[in-house]
Protein backbone atom coordinates (compact mmCIF):
# COMPACT_ATOMS: atom_id res chain seq x y z
CA UNK A 1 0.00 0.00 0.00
CA UNK A 2 1.35 3.40 -0.99
CA UNK A 3 -0.32 6.46 0.24
CA UNK A 4 1.59 9.69 -0.94
CA UNK A 5 1.37 13.41 -1.49
CA UNK A 6 2.81 16.27 -3.74
CA UNK A 7 1.50 19.95 -3.78
CA UNK A 8 0.60 21.81 -7.06
CA UNK A 9 0.68 25.67 -5.96
CA UNK A 10 -0.14 26.63 -9.57
CA UNK A 11 -3.32 24.55 -9.49
CA UNK A 12 -3.67 25.08 -5.43
CA UNK A 13 -4.15 21.16 -5.00
CA UNK A 14 -2.62 18.85 -2.86
CA UNK A 15 -2.61 15.80 -4.78
CA UNK A 16 -2.78 12.49 -2.64
CA UNK A 17 -1.67 9.41 -4.58
CA UNK A 18 -3.01 6.04 -3.03
CA UNK A 19 -2.07 2.27 -4.48
CA UNK A 20 -2.50 -1.10 -3.23
CA UNK A 21 -4.74 -2.19 -0.67
CA UNK A 22 -6.04 0.52 1.18
CA UNK A 23 -6.82 0.91 5.18
CA UNK A 24 -8.46 4.09 6.52
CA UNK A 25 -5.46 4.38 8.68
CA UNK A 26 -3.45 4.78 6.15
CA UNK A 27 -5.56 7.62 4.30
CA UNK A 28 -5.75 9.53 7.33
CA UNK A 29 -2.10 9.13 7.93
CA UNK A 30 -1.29 10.86 4.39
CA UNK A 31 -3.75 13.30 4.94
CA UNK A 32 -1.88 14.36 8.56
CA UNK A 33 1.53 13.99 7.16
CA UNK A 34 0.57 16.66 3.93
CA UNK A 35 -1.28 18.92 6.61
CA UNK A 36 2.04 18.82 8.91
CA UNK A 37 4.33 19.58 5.56
CA UNK A 38 5.50 23.16 5.72
CA UNK A 39 4.21 23.89 2.65
CA UNK A 40 0.71 22.63 3.15
CA UNK A 41 -1.84 25.96 2.76
CA UNK A 42 -5.54 26.01 3.92
CA UNK A 43 -6.43 27.39 0.30
CA UNK A 44 -5.52 23.84 -1.16
CA UNK A 45 -8.38 21.94 -2.33
CA UNK A 46 -7.83 18.53 -3.40
CA UNK A 47 -7.13 15.73 -6.04
CA UNK A 48 -7.20 12.09 -4.63
CA UNK A 49 -6.12 9.59 -7.53
CA UNK A 50 -5.71 5.97 -6.41
CA UNK A 51 -4.34 3.57 -9.15
CA UNK A 52 -4.26 0.21 -8.89
CA UNK A 53 -5.59 0.50 -5.33
CA UNK A 54 -7.77 -2.08 -3.71
CA UNK A 55 -10.73 -0.91 -0.85
CA UNK A 56 -11.81 -4.22 -0.09
CA UNK A 57 -10.85 -3.91 3.81
CA UNK A 58 -12.78 -0.91 4.12
CA UNK A 59 -16.08 -0.90 5.21
CA UNK A 60 -19.13 1.65 5.28
CA UNK A 61 -17.91 2.34 8.91
CA UNK A 62 -14.29 2.54 7.95
CA UNK A 63 -15.90 5.14 5.52
CA UNK A 64 -17.87 7.14 8.33
CA UNK A 65 -14.75 7.03 10.52
CA UNK A 66 -12.77 8.60 7.59
CA UNK A 67 -15.25 11.61 6.92
CA UNK A 68 -15.66 12.12 10.41
CA UNK A 69 -11.39 12.34 10.72
CA UNK A 70 -10.99 14.75 7.92
CA UNK A 71 -14.11 16.84 8.96
CA UNK A 72 -12.05 17.56 12.26
CA UNK A 73 -9.35 18.67 10.31
CA UNK A 74 -11.70 20.78 7.58
CA UNK A 75 -10.33 24.63 7.94
CA UNK A 76 -12.06 27.51 5.80
CA UNK A 77 -10.34 29.10 2.79
CA UNK A 78 -8.89 32.72 3.70
CA UNK A 79 -10.04 33.54 0.19
CA UNK A 80 -13.74 32.78 1.49
CA UNK A 81 -14.05 30.19 -1.37
CA UNK A 82 -15.74 27.10 -0.32
CA UNK A 83 -13.16 24.02 -0.82
CA UNK A 84 -13.85 21.47 -2.96
CA UNK A 85 -11.46 17.65 -3.31
CA UNK A 86 -12.41 15.35 -6.28
CA UNK A 87 -11.68 11.33 -5.55
CA UNK A 88 -10.42 9.36 -9.05
CA UNK A 89 -10.79 5.61 -9.27
CA UNK A 90 -12.01 3.99 -12.59
CA UNK A 91 -11.98 0.60 -10.19
CA UNK A 92 -15.79 -0.61 -10.06
CA UNK A 93 -15.86 -2.65 -7.03
CA UNK A 94 -14.80 0.42 -5.34
CA UNK A 95 -17.69 2.85 -7.02
CA UNK A 96 -19.93 1.92 -4.23
CA UNK A 97 -17.99 2.92 -1.90
CA UNK A 98 -16.46 6.23 -3.02
CA UNK A 99 -20.25 7.10 -3.74
CA UNK A 100 -21.15 6.44 -0.27
CA UNK A 101 -18.00 8.44 0.88
CA UNK A 102 -19.41 11.28 -1.33
CA UNK A 103 -22.67 11.16 -0.19
CA UNK A 104 -21.94 11.01 3.63
CA UNK A 105 -19.02 13.82 3.15
CA UNK A 106 -22.07 16.50 2.11
CA UNK A 107 -23.39 16.06 5.78
CA UNK A 108 -20.37 16.22 7.80
CA UNK A 109 -17.65 18.13 5.80
CA UNK A 110 -17.07 21.53 4.91
CA UNK A 111 -15.40 20.49 1.81
CA UNK A 112 -17.44 19.44 -1.14
CA UNK A 113 -16.22 15.78 -2.31
CA UNK A 114 -17.43 14.71 -5.41
CA UNK A 115 -16.26 11.11 -6.73
CA UNK A 116 -14.59 10.54 -10.23
CA UNK A 117 -13.97 7.66 -12.92
CA UNK A 118 -10.84 10.04 -14.75
CA UNK A 119 -8.72 12.38 -13.71
CA UNK A 120 -9.04 14.64 -16.42
CA UNK A 121 -12.45 15.31 -15.31
CA UNK A 122 -11.49 15.81 -11.85
CA UNK A 123 -9.50 18.59 -12.24
CA UNK A 124 -11.73 20.08 -15.03
CA UNK A 125 -14.21 20.10 -12.04
CA UNK A 126 -11.83 21.24 -9.50
CA UNK A 127 -10.87 24.40 -11.92
CA UNK A 128 -14.38 25.52 -11.75
CA UNK A 129 -13.33 27.16 -8.04
CA UNK A 130 -16.38 29.57 -8.92
CA UNK A 131 -18.96 27.19 -9.72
Amino acid sequence: MTVSYEFSPQDQLCVWSMSGRLTVDAMIAGVRAARADPRWSNDYDFLTVMTDASLGDVSARDTAELVHHLAELDTPRTDGKGKRAAVVCSDEMAAGLLTYYELHSRTERMTDERYFRSEADARAWLAQRDA
